[in-house]
């Protein structure tokens, strides 16, 4: 039987030099929130701690919006590394990112998400 091959390949990028321990060096993760400015559900904010957060009417989704005009499952906010993207997922209405009606688009920080009344602001924290 040949032997192993034990090769590890590491991005020398995200490692601090020889002999530091420490991690001040690895990259850290953005953190995102989505606050609902205005719309039956104006004021309610949202922190974005999982790989994704689905919007919707229907009880089961992570952010419930009681607005009529927002469907059972409208749109889901995805994590992908250090960016987010808004996917509608079939909406009645549509989603809408600055005005313009999107299938998938990446957010950038003050972007405005209308779901159904309610306008919900993309913000990054700092």
């Amino acid at each position: 039987m040949p032997p192993l091959d034990r090769t590890v390949f590491v991005d020398s990028t995200q490692v601090g030099g020889a002999g530091e321990h420490d991690t001040a060096g690895l990259p850290t993760l953005v953190e995102a929130e989505l606050v609902v400015a205005s719309g039956p559900d104006s004021g309610h904010t949202y922190r974005l701690t999982g790989p994704s957060l689905r919007i919707g009417r229907a009880p089961d989704n992570d952010l419930v919006l009681r607005d009529p005009a927002t469907s059972g499952h409208h749109a889901r906010v995805e994590r992908r590394g250090n960016s987010f993207f808004v996917v509608d997922l079939g909406s009645t209405n549509g989603t809408l990112v600055n005005g313009d009606v999107v299938q998938e688009r990446e957010l950038t920080d003050g972007d405005s998400i209308t779901i159904g009344q309610n306008a919900v602001n993309f913000a990054l924290r700092k």
